[in-house]
């Protein structure tokens, strides 16, 4: 009896084919991989495998009546690709992320179309999406490998559908945050050295003006004492 599951993963080469599309399936892309064993027994690298891209796999049956956490390899996954496999299984038996896709595509265009009727019947200028929405508009963009690849999760729809975008923009805001905190603390602390050292120069100012004003009293009093005595001889000298 063929034991058949699934596991989800990122491929590790390029030398395995998808078996719906018959392309192949870039390094580090998420493919998901259907196990075919003789016994549950059986390890898995004796295992036969059946390689999907995670944009042409259709969810079956058997991954609708286990929990998402308990497929194999869902705990390895980036968060993003954990809320993808999420929602595509989430829709049930059949589904697919190219589904999705295809959906989020189609609702663009909706939009587009409206603001574009709006316009005209306004008389407004038409807005220009075309540079802004190639990557939804390009039936060719690879909505599932280019983001695997390339990490780029704020240009295409995976962010869009699973708030990556989000997720950055608060990641972003945390280290300008950081960033703000540690200048500032600089600052402060730059800003405190320069007060004690003006402190410590005031100080030093002080004590020598008090070392100077002691050798001057020493000064005057020797000068006064010469003086006194010289007065003195004068007057002894001056009466013989």
């Amino acid at each position: 009896m063929v034991v058949i599951t699934y596991c989800v993963e990122y491929a590790e080469s390029q030398k395995s084919v998808c078996l719906k599309c018959n392309k192949i399936i870039p390094n580090k892309s998420l493919r998901v991989g259907r196990m075919e064993r003789q016994s549950e027994k059986e390890k898995k690298k004796f295992a036969k495998f059946r390689w999907y891209h995670f944009k042409c796999f259709e969810v079956p049956e058997i991954m609708t009546k286990i929990p998402v956490h308990l497929i194999r390899g869902q705990v390895n996954l980036l968060d993003k690709d954990k809320v993808r496999l999420e929602r595509v299984i989430k829709l049930g038996v059949g589904a697919s992320w190219s589904q999705i896709v295809d959906q989020h595509k189609k609702k663009v265009k909706e939009e587009e179309d409206a603001a574009a009727a709006e316009a005209l019947a306004n008389g407004t200028p038409i807005p220009d999406t075309k540079s802004k929405s190639k990557s939804k508009s390009d039936p060719d963009f690879d909505t599932d490998d280019e983001d695997d690849v390339t990490g780029s999760g704020a240009k295409d729809f995976t962010a869009q559908l699973t708030g990556e975008i989000d997720r950055k923009q608060e990641r972003k805001n945390r280290k300008v945050n950081k960033l703000k905190a540690k200048t500032e603390g600089a600052k402060v602390e730059k800003k405190g050295a320069a007060g004690s050292k003006g402190k410590s120069s005031a100080a030093n100012n002080n004590s020598s003006a008090k070392q100077m004003s002691a050798v001057e009293k020493a000064i005057a009093a020797s000068r006064a004492d010469s003086k006194k005595k010289l007065e003195q001889m004068q007057s002894k000298f001056g009466k013989k």
